[in-house]
């Protein structure tokens, strides 16, 4: 089969829409025609693999956007087209409708413009738009009632410079007359609840209020925001007699996974944003091949064994379920994705929690392991590791687009320290250094420094925060200036996690006395804070 099967029936099929949607991106028909034949020939250098995703439509929609975005950042402003001089077949109100809009377009930013372009001109979902913008939908919202009240207030400026223009008096005299009348209708229903809620207070008279609600929330209720949602525990209560998670009812999110340590079959637990324990389910056949973890919010409980993947929402009884056993698996900062690498078949999953969507794909370059996923659901991948310097790309797993990120840690670095904390790995006699990478929601992420001193080798002795557009460090956070053990567990919101072998330390004055028994694993963490090692 040849790599372009089906290339020139779609370019043919889909042309003229893409070519209508690249006008309304830009605003003139030459630079139209320029994004649309950029978008195409990159589509056509990954044809085969666009159509095995199965949505070669979305893929060149979105390539067109990130191409428009990218061309208005870097190019000077371009002068508008002159509007021809044959009228056209349209009537004149029309006509200046038309220029009256397409110049209150050209006032918007590039991504307010794109997201009213896909949502009222394509017709897409908040969910599709945020698939072509690479955004996530709370992003689409947001973009989209600012470019709507942006719109409203260039439309006024602009119609005041259309009298040049056949008809024009008519078309703005017709043009107020229809705000008026939004206006006035949008101030009437603005009142109407007021108004009748004055007259039911003083017919009805004051009535008491409503006991508080304490009932679990149930489980068709809508989906709380992503975000910090469970406070960490400063204490956790003894485990006697545990009762089993419900299967019926929320427990208020999750605060804190437990593991009983030095047995043959593990015993998970979870402490519920409810201050209350709960004994998880037992060891499936075949082990667990990802334990039981909780997404930063700690809305979600997710595990993996041979059987497949269950991830739980806490906050209701809603239960997702993935057909696929996976070997690893670690959250964005905020929770909006999942990244995971699934088992037998070698591969990767990119997973957006909005709806479940998930992306599969194959490592181009198995070598670079993904060190870090981001809330914009790219990835961070690791290259070059030194003693002073560490090299990411940061890949767009849609499209392939990779940039690369130096983060050069000489500055910060005292004498006793090397670059990063290293894993070393002997099996097959291969050797490799592993640089632990903890992203923040904030758009910035943390690579350990370890100390190479006499007695201080292999002990995590700080944190160096970079930004993941340009790799500039931006801090140092220390760990502990004495002492034999300490790791860094997470990122919770903006505050460092981290473990000294006997207490779970957080920004400012948190402190969380570790269990001799079990290991704790805060939310979004993938490390377990245990008792430090002896020997």
């Amino acid at each position: 089969m040849s790599r372009y099967d089906g290339f020139h029936e779609f370019v043919v099929a889909r042309g003229g829409a893409l070519s209508r949607t690249a006008f309304l991106l830009t605003g003139e028909h030459h630079a139209a025609e320029d994004l649309v034949q950029t978008a195409l020939a990159k589509a056509a250098t990954r044809w085969r693999q666009i159509m095995e995703y199965g949505q070669p439509e979305a893929y060149v929609r979105r390539i067109m956007v990130n191409e428009q975005i990218s061309w208005w950042r870097r190019r000077p402003a371009r002068p508008m087209a002159e509007l021809p001089d044959r009228v056209g077949p349209d009537e004149p109100g029309r006509v200046v409708e038309r220029v009256v809009l397409t110049r209150a377009l050209a006032t918007l930013a590039p991504r307010q413009r794109a997201v009213l372009v896909l949502r009222y001109y394509e017709d897409l979902s908040e969910a599709d738009t945020a698939a072509a913008m690479g955004c996530s939908v709370g992003t689409v919202k947001s973009q989209t009632n600012l470019a709507l009240t942006n719109l409203r207030r260039s439309l006024p400026l602009v119609a005041e410079h259309a009298g040049q223009y056949a008809d024009a008096p008519a078309a703005l005299a017709a043009a107020r007359r229809r705000r008026t009348r939004l206006t006035s209708a949008a101030a009437v229903l603005t009142a109407l609840p007021l108004l009748l809620g004055a007259v039911w207070f003083t017919l009805a008279g004051a009535t008491p209020a409503p006991p508080p609600v304490t009932s679990s929330p149930s489980p068709s209720a809508p989906a709380p925001p992503s975000g910090p949602v469970t406070p960490l525990p400063t204490v956790v209560p003894p485990g006697d007699a545990l009762p089993e998670l419900p299967a019926d009812r929320g427990v208020r999110g999750g605060a804190l996974v437990l593991t009983k340590q030095n047995s043959d079959d593990p015993v998970h637990e979870l402490l519920g944003g409810d201050g209350r324990r709960y004994r998880l389910p037992s060891r499936p056949t075949g082990g667990f091949t990802v334990e039981p973890i909780l997404s930063p919010d700690g809305r979600w409980l997710l595990w993996s064994s041979p059987q497949g993947t269950v991830a739980r929402d806490l906050t209701t009884s809603t239960v997702h379920r993935l057909p696929y056993e996976l070997t690893q698996a670690q959250w964005s900062p905020s929770g909006r994705w999942l990244f995971a690498q699934r088992y037998p078949e070698i591969g990767e999953l990119l997973v957006r929690i909005d709806d479940w969507s998930v992306r599969e794909s194959v490592p181009s370059d198995a070598a670079k392991p993904v060190a870090a996923v981001l809330d914009s659901g790219e990835l961070l991948r690791l290259g070059q590791v030194t003693d002073t310097t560490v090299t990411l790309d940061r890949v767009d797993p849609l499209t392939g687009a990779a940039r690369r990120i130096t983060v050069n840690l000489r500055g910060v670095l005292r004498a006793d320290e090397s670059a990063v904390a290293v894993r070393t790995d002997h099996g097959n006699g291969e050797h490799s250094e592993i640089a632990f990478i903890l992203p923040v929601a904030d758009g910035t992420a943390g690579v350990e420094i370890s100390g190479s001193g006499p007695g201080r080798a292999g002990l995590v002795t700080a944190v160096v925060r970079f930004a993941v557009a340009d790799g500039r460090v931006l801090n140092r956070m220390d760990l502990s200036a004495t002492g034999s053990f300490s790791r860094p567990l997470c990122f919770h919101g903006s505050d460092l996690l981290w473990t000294d072998g006997t207490r779970v330390i957080g920004g400012g004055a948190y402190r969380l006395p570790l269990d001799p028994v079990y290991g704790y694993s805060p939310p979004g963490c993938v490390r377990v804070a245990g008792p430090a090692p002896t020997g």
